[in-house]
């Protein structure tokens, strides 16, 4: 069998409509979603399959609904195809659903705390007050002095998102990062793109939230991992549960390594990634950072089907 890598997306893949045809094909599925409704107390199901889009945009119901939909597509791929996968990883709330598939949470754990995440997520910063805006074509020498100088206190702008060699997502202040953008502008990207996001995510705005989501971590019981998942923070492989902690308190206010991450499993020898979730955000980005290994997206039965022959 191939080493196989996989990896789960995180928020910016959502859409309506998602894990809908899995659910109405598996009695499996229709049990993880109904479970995931009773811990959460209201029905996260409708939310994924019906919306309102603005509702599941929240991200304290994107988090738990994306890790949801990702997780039912990694329990049916497992049941249907032999996957022995070499390393697991996940992008920002991804690593929640890798942690998960790996045996480090148990399903309960993982969708009360990615519920929890995204709320302190969202109140740690004065709404409007942060953002994050994406660079493409960046040139990072350039980028980071410019950044260096503009930052103090919390007045900052930083890199969130080391997404490939052309595109890096910067997280801060507000006016902190339109006025990198300006001074950057034809010297430092070739475009740049404000996202549509609640918060300065991955900044050191995020502290506050990390505190607070150390009290909940401390309190899960963490179980033994089968799979060893690339942490986001140092894009090093994790197999000691007792290590995983830390490294989730710190992806809070530290830069996504996401670029290091998939070239550290390609140096592991991986052969064939899978993307396992909603869209092909990581399949993407992944065919830019290392071309010459294949990326699959596994999001309906069709794909699951598809690739038995290509893993084996």
């Amino acid at each position: 069998m191939k080493k196989i890598g996989v990896v789960f997306p995180g928020q910016g893949s959502q859409k309506i409509g998602m894990g809908k045809r899995l659910y109405d094909g598996f009695d499996s599925v229709k049990s993880i979603f109904k479970r995931a409704d009773e811990i959460l107390g209201f029905s996260i199901t409708e939310l994924c399959f019906n919306g309102p889009e603005e509702e599941l945009r929240q991200t304290y119901n994107t988090q738990p609904a994306l890790l949801l939909v990702s997780y039912a597509i990694w329990e049916v791929l497992r049941n249907k195809v032999e996957l022995r996968p070499a390393f697991m990883a996940g992008h920002s709330l991804g690593e929640y659903t890798a942690l998960l598939a790996s045996g480090f949470f148990s399903f309960d754990d993982a969708i009360m705390i990615t519920r929890k995440r995204g709320l302190y997520m969202e109140e740690a910063c004065p709404k409007g007050k942060g953002g994050m805006v994406a660079l493409i074509g960046a040139d990072m020498e350039k980028i980071s002095p410019v950044l260096r100088d503009i930052s103090h206190d919390d007045y900052v702008a930083v890199p969130a998102n080391m997404n490939s060699a052309e595109q890096v997502v910067l997280s801060g202040d507000i006016n902190a990062l339109k006025e990198a953008v300006e001074k950057l502008k034809g010297v430092g990207y070739k475009k740049a793109v404000f996202l549509n996001v609640s918060g300065p995510f991955h900044s050191p705005l995020m502290r506050d939230a990390a505190e607070k989501l150390k009290g909940e971590l401390d309190r899960i019981k963490p179980m033994d991992m089968t799979t060893p998942v690339i942490s986001n923070v140092d894009a090093e492989p994790v197999v000691d549960k007792n290590m995983v902690m830390d490294k989730l308190y710190r992806q809070m206010f530290s830069p996504v390594l996401w670029e290091a991450t998939v070239k550290r499993m390609a140096k592991e020898g991986v052969e064939v990634f899978l993307e396992v979730g909603p869209q092909k955000v990581l399949a993407n980005l992944i065919k830019r950072i290392v071309p010459d290994i294949p990326c699959y997206n596994i999001e309906e039965i069709e794909d699951i089907d598809a690739i038995r022959g290509i893993v084996a």
